[in-house]
């Protein structure tokens, strides 16, 4: 007598990726969600290349990378860089408005430095390849030299204490946070709006004094740079029947007689 055997129950494959292969599938969507803005802008990176796209972008972040390597150096390029980018509220009394400019190219801190070149991939770049480059110069001027001049002004117009505005007012965040609200308006992405709102609540929490006022303001000028900087839609072709394609083909084909001629019977 043959006795047969169970099946033996099959053994379930582990899922792709290992046993953290969900977790990594749902970070990976969850990245891409959030990166969804940036897409017409790396597609057109590919074909292109970045600094064909976004050459003001690229130059911004590349002279802001000179400016603050020459403030470090204790000679010469220190002193270069004090006269034309080391802005401070009380040169607006000065009448001194040329370190207004140059300040937004000046950072302190290595981190600062990083984040600059970081916004030229995420925010400025994919800004001016919507816009142009001369769109996103304008809209980066407004948003650096009006909120300093703003918020200098109250703090001169104060006690002239505290605020951190009683050294030197430079850096880049002005720009990047200008250039954040006006591709969030243009690309009416959520996850860049809500970052954006996030951090001007953890700045405004955290530091409430006249710098990050200043930073509000740049955001309200990205917003409206934005809504009047925004490309206008080229007018798309109307389409045409095809009957009244051929009519109008065989309109133009009919043969014209000459005035006062008379037909052959």
């Amino acid at each position: 007598m043959i006795v047969s055997r169970p099946a033996r129950p099959a053994r379930s494959s582990p899922p792709p990726g290992g046993p953290g292969g969900p977790v990594i599938g749902w970070m990976q969507a969850g990245l891409s969600w959030l990166m969804a803005y940036q897409r017409p802008f790396r597609r057109r990176v590919a074909s292109d290349g970045l600094v064909a796209l976004a050459p003001v972008s690229v130059a911004y972040a590349l002279a802001a990378l000179l400016v603050s390597a020459l403030w470090r150096d204790p000679g010469a390029g220190h002193r270069l860089v004090e006269a034309c980018c080391a802005w401070r509220a009380a040169d607006l009394a000065r009448g001194r408005p040329v370190p207004l400019f140059g300040s937004a190219l000046l950072v302190r801190r290595p981190v600062e430095a990083v984040w600059t070149v970081t916004a030229v991939w995420l925010l400025l770049g994919p800004l001016e390849a919507m816009v142009g480059s001369r769109r996103l110069l304008l809209l980066g001027v407004l948003g650096h030299a009006v909120p300093t001049v703003a918020v200098d002004l109250c703090w001169l117009a104060g006690t002239h204490v505290g605020g951190g505005l009683g050294g030197l007012d430079v850096g880049t965040s002005a720009v990047v946070v200008t250039a954040a609200a006006a591709l969030a308006v243009l690309t009416q992405s959520a996850p860049l709006a809500t970052a954006l709102v996030t951090g001007l609540a953890i700045d405004l929490a955290t530091t409430p004094n006249l710098a990050t006022v200043e930073h509000l303001v740049a955001a309200a000028i990205g917003v409206a740079g934005a809504l009047i900087l925004r490309p206008t839609p080229q007018p798309q072709p109307i389409p045409v029947e095809p009957a009244a394609a051929a009519l109008a083909g065989g309109a133009r084909r009919a043969p014209v007689g000459r005035a006062g001629s008379e037909e052959t019977p």
